[in-house]
């Protein structure tokens, strides 16, 4: 099952960058969600939104290079934000032909507590170490913030390459979620515990999907209005 779904998104996760003249740095994890160059991922990781570009993996090599020393970067551009929820939606700016499996984004609700999940990212691009790993989780469970947002929680510490990636239901095959960071509640909305307190937590969270779903939706029909 997992196999299936790994190889199913393993062409969808990229590395998000920004080109500073002909070198690029690492900013986050993202992925494909259309056929038309669309792509989800936090709104932290684009904060800064120009020259902006996304970097595939590299999946012809069974054990690739650590990193890539060159790589052929495709110029991208925030379409879309909602900063309220951490969530960016990005659109290649070339016209490309874009292979997509259909049906990809899925439902944050449908999983019960205890379901086998599925997160993809490149953890450690801030190394340049260039390689999408997949992991797998168990869906711990779900909150909703001070603020508002839902979130679901996993039995996995991730690391900061990781963020913007998606996390993925191993039953359905789709993706529910947006990998948001570590869950500490010490930084979550500014919750402070116990004098002395500390969290050392090893589960991380995701933001549902529907809010990433809900900028693509919208931006496509933006568009379709545009061409009538």
């Amino acid at each position: 099952m997992v196999q299936a779904v790994a190889q199913r998104f393993q062409g969808s996760c990229t590395m998000i960058m920004r080109r500073e003249g002909e070198e690029v740095t690492f900013l986050g994890s993202g992925f494909l969600v259309h056929s038309e160059g669309y792509l989800l991922t936090t709104a932290r990781t684009v904060a800064q939104d120009t020259n902006l570009v996304v970097v595939p993996p590299a999946l012809d090599e069974l054990f690739p290079p650590v990193t890539q020393d060159k790589v052929a970067p495709v110029p991208a551009e925030v379409v879309a934000r909602d900063a309220a929820r951490d969530v960016a939606l990005l659109k290649l700016t070339p016209d490309l032909d874009i292979n997509m499996p259909g049906e990809i984004l899925g439902s944050s609700e449908a999983d019960p507590q205890g379901s086998t999940v599925i997160s993809l990212g490149i953890p450690f691009g801030y190394y340049r170490v260039h390689t999408a790993i997949v992991t797998q989780a168990i869906l711990a469970g779900r909150v909703t913030s001070r603020t508002g947002s839902r979130l679901i929680i996993f039995d996995r510490r991730v690391q900061f390459g990781d963020i913007g990636g998606p996390l993925i239901s191993a039953e359905s095959g789709t993706v529910i979620g947006i990998v948001g960071g570590v869950f500490d509640p010490l930084e979550l909305d500014g919750v402070r515990s116990g004098e002395g307190m500390k969290v050392y937590s090893d589960l991380s969270y995701a933001l549902a999907i529907e809010y990433g779903t809900t900028l693509l939706e919208q931006s496509l029909a933006a568009t379709s209005e545009e061409t009538e």
